[in-house]
């Protein structure tokens, strides 16, 4: 059996809808369950294994061989759940955050006073660190955040490898939490950063 998943893969990467509906048929009651463990949801685990097989069928010819095909779908389906369960919860943040400033007739004048001080902190100490990183590292993060480009555009837009593309964010990230956390920031403090980030531009920031 192990042997008939990986032909069928290899017909998948060549780009055969049959062996796109087989792989639907041979892993979608594992990965299913799988899902539904890890979300707690079994539709939602639907709705990740769907879309973590459409991206597979939209990247089908840079996918590796691979010799266990259901741990490899299993790694992929764990990786998009974790990423939009993260998206999901960083929403959520910024929601409350626009609804907030949206009823701020419903807040006391003391708190909306305090409100716009830690604001205009959040971006002085952002405006500070990001005047920190390199060009090219402010570049990347503008594309990530406020362009919200996946790693795969990046790299094409930068002439890069997709891994470089992710080091350079993930470098620029780490060496923002360390500076606000310098400051006696703390984690919310880098949190309300990345906020202001992804709801303006670098430029505009700096």
């Amino acid at each position: 059996m192990a042997d008939g998943f990986k032909e069928t893969w290899r017909e998948f990467t060549e780009g055969s809808h049959d062996a796109l509906n087989q792989i639907y048929t041979q892993h979608y009651l594992g990965l299913i369950n799988y899902g539904t463990k890890l979300s707690g949801d079994r539709q939602y685990a639907n709705d990740c294994f769907v879309e973590m097989l459409i991206h597979l069928w939209d990247k089908r010819d840079r996918l590796p061989q691979v010799d266990n095909v259901r741990s490899y779908l299993m790694t992929c389906l764990r990786t998009l759940i974790l990423q939009k369960f993260r998206s999901d919860k960083l929403r959520e943040v910024k929601e409350s955050y626009a609804h907030s400033l949206i009823n701020q007739e419903e807040i006391s004048y003391e708190d909306y006073i305090t409100r716009i001080q830690t604001d205009s902190l959040v971006k002085d100490k952002l405006k500070r660190s990001l005047e920190k990183l390199t060009e090219r590292q402010r570049e990347l993060l503008q594309y990530r955040f406020f362009d919200s480009m996946n790693y795969d555009e990046i790299a094409i837009r930068c002439g890069i490898s997709k891994k470089t593309a992710y080091n350079i964010v993930y470098d620029a990230l780490t060496k923002l939490k360390t500076d606000l956390n310098n400051e006696n920031s703390g984690e919310n403090m880098y949190l309300l950063a990345l906020i202001f980030l992804t709801m303006g531009s670098i430029s505009h920031i700096i």
